[in-house]
């Protein structure tokens, strides 16, 4: 099995540091990106960089957990299943209201409940077993529905194929949550199970 880590807008793979160390035995991959060069072409390279893998299992953060859903759409039974956290399936609202202060700015565009990238994901049927991490803890005045301080947590919870798992936690702090290590454990252990049973 790969563990492919997907981080988040704005961060880099050593905001899984906590987690990557918690989680030996397998092959990890990180795939590092830049969101300002838009949702697209990001997913064009990740696709690329993930060419001859299987048995893909995704670890991912925010942005990342969007990544993961559309990489999921398009490499199909090569994906084993994911954890995301604190990612809004839904959308961001905070991009909502950013995006007309910033109109060129590519990932407000990109994140708002009614871009291109969320509302396409919603179309998607996931193959596999897709647990998100629900961060509680936080608050942005930039929305005004309870949300982890970045994102409003009726985004994290907008699809209803998605196994939730809730932590006390803000929406960056999360990464450092054992409940978040204990969450994807028990994720690849049940992919795992499921592999062998159907072996047998």
């Amino acid at each position: 099995m790969h563990i492919v880590f997907i981080h988040g807008h704005r961060s880099t793979a050593n905001s899984f540091n906590f987690v990557s160390s918690r989680l030996q035995g397998h092959k990890q991959i990180f795939i590092e990106y830049d969101s300002g060069n838009g949702f697209d072409a990001n997913h064009l390279d990740m696709v690329q960089r993930l060419e001859g893998i299987h048995d893909i299992f995704f670890v991912a953060h925010s942005l990342g957990g969007l990544h993961a859903l559309h990489l999921a759409e398009e490499l199909q039974s090569r994906v084993l299943g994911a954890v995301t956290i604190s990612t809004p399936y839904g959308g961001s609202e905070a991009a909502e209201v950013l995006r007309y202060m910033m109109p060129f700015h590519k990932v407000f565009n990109d994140i708002h409940p009614r871009s291109m990238p969320v509302i396409r994901s919603k179309q998607f049927v996931l193959p596999n077993p897709w647990t998100n991490i629900v961060s509680l803890k936080g608050h942005s005045p930039l929305m005004v529905a309870a949300n982890d301080g970045v994102v409003t947590l009726a985004s994290m919870r907008q699809r209803e194929d998605i196994r939730l798992v809730e932590v006390e936690s803000n929406h960056f702090e999360v990464l450092q949550h054992e409940k978040t290590v204990a969450t994807i454990r028990n994720a690849i252990r049940e992919v795992e199970h499921s592999r062998m049973r159907h072996a047998g």
